[in-house]
């Protein structure tokens, strides 16, 4: 199957750059293909004020240099209760900070800073309504009784839905979404949206379990089953306008996803648009690739798409592609997708 396809150039919203030598390292594969990057703010300690968000934007644009002159970082601050609603109302007037990321505490990759119920913070989020400033939720309960491929649909019960219910007017994300309550509850709420990742897309629960535990594919939210699964791709390839790309990639050296406990995170940066491209023409559903990775997030946020474009060809890729990259520190982080990406080239026009 040979076809070639031409797209605004996508926005990624949802990535972690991380810092330092791994940022160095990663952010030339989203520079180079994406407009738009919504940065996660879990580093350590976490992106919680005006100015720390600026910094760390300047760190990443001095770290992706010149490799797409579209290519802009909007940034996002850590929810907690150190969070000052005045420098959050600031900081979002001038443009810097454009969304607060609310994490379960210990639910993921530095979290600890994080809620222990997203209803704790009601005034903040009303305050957020009032100013036109987007809540992006890690749903994701962290209740150690709950079974682990059933936390997201415990958070959205339990404290989502109260929360939408509460505070009606605030534009919500629920992010990487992981299941069809995931899918059905972005349906269900006119202000929700939800980004989901390639590898949600691509895989599931039997890909990460069996013939024994894969660390590369280990995230979370976990990978869920595979009616999960379809139940995503039949939401995002039918143009549903809900729904949007957000690689959640997530660089971890393979010293920490081959340890004694593996880091939950995938780094999808460098294949991704290969992936999502190949759900999508599998599913004779290419119409509307475009719709996910560029326009429907775009639109979310209240932004146009961008004037830029890619094409895409799906056509036997010759050359060998890297399986890892390696930073100068000499960390190596494994790439996802490589099988996908052999099937497709991407370049500007």
């Amino acid at each position: 199957m040979d076809l070639t396809i031409r797209i605004p150039r996508p926005d990624d919203w949802h990535v972690h750059l991380r810092d330092g030598a791994m940022l160095e390292a990663v952010v030339g594969y989203t520079a180079r293909r994406f407009r738009y990057a919504m940065i996660m703010p879990n580093l350590n300690p976490p992106i919680a004020t005006t100015e720390l968000a600026d910094q760390y934007r300047q760190r990443i644009l001095r770290a992706a240099g010149n490799q797409s002159p579209e290519f802009q970082p909007l940034m996002t601050v850590y929810c907690s209760t150190n969070l000052d609603q005045d420098d959050l109302i600031r900081g979002h007037e001038a443009g810097i900070v454009k969304a607060v990321k609310y994490y379960p505490a210990g639910a993921t990759t530095n979290s600890d800073h994080g809620g222990d119920n997203i209803l704790n913070f009601i005034d903040l989020f009303e305050t957020m309504a009032d100013q036109k400033i987007p809540l992006l939720v890690h749903a994701e309960s962290t209740n150690p009784e709950i079974d682990l491929f059933d936390r997201e649909a415990a958070f959205l019960e339990q404290e989502l839905h109260p929360l939408c219910e509460q505070v009606p007017n605030l534009q919500v994300t629920v992010e990487h979404v992981s299941t069809s309550a995931g899918v059905d509850f972005a349906l269900a709420h006119q202000r929700v949206a939800a980004s989901v990742t390639p590898h949600h897309l691509a895989k599931n629960s039997s890909d990460l379990m069996a013939p024994e535990f894969d660390p590369d594919l280990f995230c979370k939210p976990i990978i869920n089953s595979e009616a999960d699964r379809q139940a995503i791709v039949s939401a995002v390839t039918s143009g549903n306008p809900s729904f949007f790309l957000g690689t959640d990639s997530a660089p971890h050296p393979t010293s920490e996803k081959y340890g004694e406990e593996a880091k939950a995170g995938i780094f999808n940066a460098a294949y991704g648009l290969e992936v999502v491209a190949e759900i999508f023409a599998k599913e004779n559903k290419i119409k509307y690739f475009s719709s996910f990775a560029s326009k429907n997030g775009a639109a979310f946020y209240g932004y146009e798409p961008s004037q830029d474009e890619l094409q895409l060809t799906r056509e036997q890729v010759d050359v060998e592609l890297a399986s890892t990259l390696s930073t100068r520190d000499g960390d190596k982080v494994v790439l996802f997708g490589r099988d996908e990406a052999s099937h497709w080239t991407v370049s500007p026009i």
